[in-house]
C-alpha cells in the first residue's frame, strides 16, 4: 500500500520529537477517494497505536469544508495548509487570505493547475465565460488587463499576476514549476506562501535538494543538471546581480536573503558562495558578528544572517577633527583616521584600554571591527591650511594601524590602505613629512616618488619572531616575515625605514634573544625600544629592571656599532630626551 502525502506528513510529524500533538484536517470532494482516505487513515492508526496525530476527515468541496471547520481550528499554533485541487475552481483567494491573516505562523503550499486556465481560456473572449471563477481565484478582474493572452507570454504573465496577488497576503511567495512527465511543458505550479524568510529558505533548499539544484521540476528524464546549471555558471551571475543591485551600499546578509529569496531563482547557498568569492576578490568587505569563533577564538569565515556586507564601501564614522598634537615623546602631530583595530593585540594594547575608558567600545569584540573616518580628507584639508607651518611631521598612527592587516584574507584592508595613502599624499603635497608605523604590510605603492616624499620614514613593530607569542599577543597582525620583507623592499629603493621594538616582553612571558630580532632588521635606519606596560605578569617579574637595563644596553651598542639612530622610550632604563626628536631631522 502506498500512502499519499497526508499520511506521509503524518509519519514525519509523529516522529518529530519537538511536536507534542498535531491535528491533520483532510478535505476531499470525490466520494471514492474520500472512502479510500478514511480506510487508509484507519490502517495508519492501527500501525501507529501510540501516535500523537488527531485526524479530521471531511467530505465536500475544499472551500465549503474549510468554512465549516474554520471555527474549530486552533489558531494559536503553527499551521500549514496544502491545497491540492483537481482544477482551479475551488482555489478561492478569500480562504488563503483568511488563513494567512488569522493563523499563527501560517504557511501555504498550493497547487496552481496552470494547465487548466491555459486549456480553457486561450483567448480574452473565452476568459469572460469564466469571469466569476477567476474573480474568486484572483479577487480582482485586473488580471484581464495584465495578461496579453499571447501564446509565448501567457504562462509567465498569468503566473506572475497570481503571485503578485498572493504577495498582498504573504511576505514571501515563490512558484515552483512542475512539468509534464517526460515533457518540457508546464503542468502546474506549487506556490509556497509564508511570512518568515526562514520558511522560504527551507522550502526552496528542500525543493532544490530533490530537483538537482533547480527550483523547478522537469520530469524524471532530467536526472542531472545541465552543464550551464552548475554552480560554476550560476555564481558569476549571482556576483554580477549583487554588485549591480547593492553597489556602494552596505546591507545585512539576512536582508539580502529577504529581498531576493522569492524574487530570484537563486538559493541561499548561491548568495553566500557568491559573497565569499567577491570577498576573496577584494570587491566587498564582510563584517562578521561575532568576528571570532566561540570555542577556539579564531577568525570566523562564515556567511550568516548577522554579517554586514559592504559593496565597495567600508564601515565609517564621522569626526570634527583629525590631527592632534601627541604626547608621545618622539612624535609631534598624529593622525588616527581609523577607529579600533583588527589586530587584536593583547599585551595589553594601550589604544584598546583608552578606547574602553573613553566609552568608545564596550569589549574586545567591538575593538576588532575597524571603521574609517569618512570625512578625514576634508578635515585634513582645513587643518593643513590652518597650521601647516607649525607641523614638523605627522605620525600615522598611535591609536590604530594605518595599514591594518586582514588576517582572514591575508592582505591589508583595501579601504584603510587607500585612505592612508591619500592622507600621506596630501600631507606630502603640502611639504609635510610623514612617519608610519604598522603591524600590517607596507604597500608597494609607497615606492612612488611622484606621490610620496623620500623624507617620509616607514616603520614596523617587531617585538618577537616567535609564532606562539604572536598567536597569543598579536593574533591577527601580519606575519613577522612579511612585515620585514615589505619594509626591506622600501629600504632597498632608498626609503628611510625604522623599527619599533615596543612593547618588548620579559623572559617570564617569552624567552628570546634580542640579537635575533636585531639581525633581522639590521638594514633599518632607526630603532625605537621600549618595555612592556600594563602587563601584570611582566610587572611581577623579579628581575624586571635588570632585564630591561641589559636589553637596552644591547640595543644602544648595536645602534652605535652600526651607525643607526635610536630612541629608548620613557619609562625604560637609559631613556634620554636628547634622542626623543629622532624624526625631527
Amino acid at each position: 500500500m502506498h500512502f499519499g502525502s497526508p499520511l506521509i506528513a503524518a509519519d514525519i510529524l509523529n516522529t518529530t520529537t519537538s511536536i507534542k500533538r498535531a491535528n491533520i484536517y483532510l478535505m476531499e470532494s470525490k466520494k471514492k477517494i474520500y472512502d479510500i482516505l478514511i480506510h487508509n487513515v484507519q490502517i495508519w492508526k492501527k500501525k501507529n497505536k501510540a501516535h500523537k496525530i488527531d485526524f479530521h476527515v471531511s467530505y465536500g468541496k475544499f472551500s465549503d469544508s474549510f468554512n465549516k471547520l474554520k471555527d474549530q481550528f486552533n489558531h494559536r499554533i503553527p499551521s500549514f495548509l496544502f491545497a491540492d485541487p483537481y482544477g482551479v475552481k475551488d482555489m478561492k483567494y478569500s480562504i488563503f487570505s483568511y488563513f494567512m491573516e488569522n493563523f499563527y505562523k501560517p504557511e501555504i503550499l498550493l497547487n496552481f493547475m496552470y494547465y487548466f486556465p491555459k486549456r480553457f481560456i486561450p483567448t480574452r473572449e473565452n476568459a469572460f465565460k469564466y469571469e466569476d471563477t477567476f474573480y474568486e481565484i484572483f479577487e480582482t478582474d485586473e488580471w484581464l488587463a495584465s495578461v496579453k493572452f499571447a501564446k509565448e507570454s501567457f504562462e509567465e504573465e498569468l503566473t506572475s499576476f497570481y503571485v503578485s496577488q498572493l504577495k498582498k497576503i504573504a511576505k514571501f511567495v515563490f512558484p515552483y514549476r512542475i512539468d509534464f512527465p517526460g515533457s518540457r511543458r508546464t503542468y502546474y505550479y506549487l506556490i509556497h506562501l509564508c511570512n518568515h524568510y526562514l520558511g522560504a529558505l527551507l522550502m526552496k533548499s528542500s525543493f532544490a535538494k530533490h530537483t538537482h539544484g533547480r527550483v523547478f521540476w522537469v520530469g524524471k528524464n532530467a536526472s542531472q543538471m545541465l552543464l550551464t546549471e552548475g554552480k560554476e555558471f550560476v555564481i558569476p551571475k549571482v556576483k554580477e546581480y549583487l554588485q549591480e543591485k547593492y553597489n556602494d551600499t552596505s546591507i545585512k546578509f539576512q536582508e539580502i536573503i529577504e529581498q531576493n529569496i522569492d524574487s530570484t531563482e537563486y538559493l541561499e547557498s548561491h548568495f553566500s558562495d557568491a559573497i565569499k568569492v567577491l570577498e576573496n576578490e577584494d570587491k566587498i568587505y564582510v563584517e562578521r558578528f561575532p568576528k571570532l569563533t566561540k570555542i577556539k577564538q579564531e577568525l570566523s569565515s562564515r556567511i550568516d544572517k548577522n554579517c554586514m556586507i559592504y559593496f565597495d564601501t567600508f564601515p565609517t564614522v564621522k569626526r570634527k577633527s583629525l590631527m592632534n598634537q601627541t604626547k608621545v615623546e618622539y612624535g609631534t602631530y598624529a593622525i588616527n583616521h581609523i577607529e579600533c583595530c583588527s589586530h587584536g593585540c593583547k599585551y595589553p594594547c594601550y589604544a584598546n584600554l583608552m578606547s574602553r575608558s573613553w566609552g568608545k567600545i564596550k569589549n574586545y569584540e567591538e575593538w576588532l571591527h575597524p571603521k574609517i573616518v569618512e570625512n578625514a580628507l576634508d578635515i585634513l584639508e582645513n587643518e593643513i591650511r590652518q597650521c601647516k607651518e607649525n607641523i614638523p611631521f605627522v605620525h600615522l598612527s598611535f591609536m590604530t594601524d594605518p595599514f591594518m592587516y586582514d588576517a582572514l584574507n591575508k592582505r591589508n584592508y583595501k579601504h584603510i590602505k587607500e585612505l592612508t595613502l591619500k592622507i600621506i599624499e596630501k600631507l606630502n603635497k603640502n611639504n609635510i613629512k610623514v612617519t608610519v608605523l604598522t603591524k600590517g604590510l607596507l604597500p608597494s605603492e609607497l615606492k612612488s616618488e611622484r606621490k610620496y616624499s623620500r623624507k617620509n620614514e616607514y616603520g614596523i613593530t617587531l617585538v618577537s619572531l616567535n609564532q606562539d607569542f604572536k598567536k597569543k599577543f598579536e593574533p591577527f597582525s601580519a606575519p613577522f616575515d612579511e612585515r620585514i620583507e615589505t619594509l626591506r623592499k622600501l629600504h632597498d629603493i632608498g626609503c628611510k625605514t625604522w623599527t619599533s621594538i615596543e612593547p618588548y616582553p620579559t623572559p617570564n612571558i617569552i624567552k628570546q634573544d634580542i640579537d635575533e630580532i636585531l639581525n633581522k632588521i639590521s638594514f633599518v635606519d632607526k630603532i625605537i625600544f621600549g618595555k612592556i606596560n600594563y602587563n601584570r605578569k611582566s610587572s611581577n617579574f623579579e628581575e624586571n629592571e635588570e632585564f630591561y637595563k641589559k636589553t637596552t644596553i644591547k640595543i644602544i651598542e648595536f645602534c652605535k656599532k652600526n651607525g643607526k639612530e635610536y630612541h629608548i622610550k620613557e619609562g625604560t632604563p637609559y631613556t634620554s630626551e636628547e634622542t626623543s626628536r629622532i624624526f625631527n631631522k
